[in-house]
């Protein structure tokens, strides 16, 4: 589980996730708990918008710096 492939499906999911929902993109999955620990430290350095769902789920979404480190990170990989 990589940073750029974490953001890559924020962003192309183009809504807030639940962490479960990131988890099965994953390949292979990860454990739970480490999705849940990886995706609060992205938010906390600003990558990620923390939420809630209707239900009071939590949820996460691409913040604007989330998209433009996303976008340097694939800069990087060319």
């Amino acid at each position: 589980m990589t940073k750029q492939q974490v953001l890559t499906i924020f962003a192309e999911a183009a809504k807030a996730l639940k962490p479960d929902e990131v988890r099965v993109r994953l390949k292979p999955w990860p454990d739970r708990r480490s999705v849940y620990s990886y995706l609060l430290r992205l938010a906390r350095q600003g990558l990620l918008g923390r939420g809630q769902t209707p239900w009071g789920r939590l949820c996460y979404s691409l913040t604007a710096r989330g998209r433009a480190r996303l976008d340097y990170l694939r800069r990087q990989r060319h």
